[in-house]
């Protein structure tokens, strides 16, 4: 095993490689079959189609993938990315109001029927958004984060960019046809949409919920919102995302689940009708689930070594991984040779918090791909007491220096 240390500044001259953390861990889990037989392709109606692995992004199945087509409603899917990250990071809380304008009231389509003037909690509106695919909340939503709907959809398509959605341009925060112009994207772009949605626990939350209650529905009753998307309760594992339909776009449908540690993303656009939207759904995720399954090399919050740590109450803090790294492999193929590098700093001062970056581990399956996963502290490590340390030092002290011999 060769040991490497970069050099460059100092900074990347004090990550330590190899035996010093674990560096070069090589597993031998037997090798990938040289020649796989590729699974026959399900038979699906859609236009256009994508199958796609949510944690390493591997595409699985495409069928025009790159046709530009409009996505309808999914399009709330990243209306939905966005006020769910500002309900995050605090920019927005769950409880603050949200009064109702007149461009709110006046959309069409799905709705909650606001009212103009009304207020209602940006939570409740968020969940009209994600259950009822409800058009008036998802502008009511985008006033209130960004001032107006074209600042919104300016963020809307600054976050597409940023995801690699290529070929989407976003016009308003409901996907509905405007006036001379009509959001487009394309399947393979919903996929990456669908990818990254899927890493947001709270979005999933949402869009998992079959049916809401919490609404008020004017009468002094509430609204039952019933989830559009019916995958939820026939498709085991499904938790989201999003349906669309409009007369140009058809029937289309952004959806994901997990089964076994394999997050799949399926998207397909352009269908006939809802029963085929749904049929073709299912299709791909059955079939992706019958012919892959997740290798997992590194496990979140998998220790992987450990950093000593400079005037702490201990003297070293363990680095674990932060998210999983997995690769998909066909069902029929052998287990596969892992190579395991991991980057460590060879000291931290304290305090350490829990989840603060120590280092990267980057790992490898030869012919399959590679992945990169951040090491960070286990737990917090505070500050050591003076005394802790004057202890430390005496500990260190050679014995007849501190103990009293005791004569004979």
């Amino acid at each position: 095993m060769r040991v490497a240390v970069r050099s460059g500044p100092r900074s990347a001259r004090r990550l330590v490689w190899g035996a010093l953390a674990l560096a070069a861990v090589v597993a031998a889990w037997g090798s990938v079959a040289a020649a796989e037989e590729a699974p026959a392709p399900p038979v699906l109606a859609a236009p256009s189609a994508v199958l796609e692995d949510a944690s390493t992004g591997r595409v699985l199945y495409q069928r025009g993938a790159d046709v530009v087509r409009p996505p309808a409603s999914m399009a709330k899917i990243m209306t939905l990315v966005l006020a769910v990250d500002a309900l995050r990071t605090g920019k927005v809380r769950p409880t603050d109001l949200v009064a109702v304008s007149d461009d709110a009231y006046r959309t069409g389509g799905a709705q909650i029927w606001l009212e103009p003037g009304e207020v209602l909690p940006f939570g409740q509106l968020v969940t009209a958004v994600a259950v009822g695919s409800a058009n008036d909340a998802a502008v009511a939503i985008a006033e209130h984060l960004s001032g107006s709907v074209p600042a919104f959809v300016a963020e809307m398509n600054a976050r597409a960019a940023k995801i690699g959605m290529r070929h989407t341009r976003f016009v308003n925060p409901n996907g509905l046809d405007a006036a001379g112009q009509e959001t487009r994207t394309t399947a393979m772009d919903m996929a990456r949409l669908g990818a990254y949605a899927s890493r947001m626990p709270d979005l999933l939350r949402l869009t998992s919920t079959r049916e809401d209650r919490s609404l008020r529905n004017g009468k002094g009753g509430h609204l039952w919102l019933v989830n559009t998307n019916r995958l939820l309760r026939v498709v085991p594992g499904v938790d989201g995302l999003k349906t669309g339909f409009t007369n140009a776009a058809g029937y289309c449908l952004t959806a994901t689940a997990e089964r076994s540690g394999l997050r799949l993303v399926a998207v397909v656009m352009g269908d006939p009708s809802s029963k085929v939207r749904f049929q073709d759904a299912t299709s791909l995720l059955n079939w992706g689930y019958a012919n892959y399954r997740a290798e997992y090399a590194i496990r979140r919050g998998e220790r992987v070594g450990a950093v000593p740590v400079r005037g702490g109450r201990t003297r070293a803090v363990a680095a674990v991984a932060a998210a999983d790294a997995v690769f998909t492999l066909p069902r029929t193929a052998q287990a596969a040779r892992v190579e395991r590098a991991v980057r460590l700093w060879p000291t931290v001062d304290a305090p350490v918090r829990a989840g603060q970056t120590l280092g990267r581990a980057t790992v490898r399956m030869p012919g399959v791909g590679s992945a990169r996963v951040d090491l960070v502290a286990a737990v917090d490590v505070p500050r050591a007491h003076p005394l802790d340390l004057l202890r430390r030092l005496v500990g260190l002290l050679p014995q007849g220096l501190h103990e009293r011999r005791t004569a004979p």
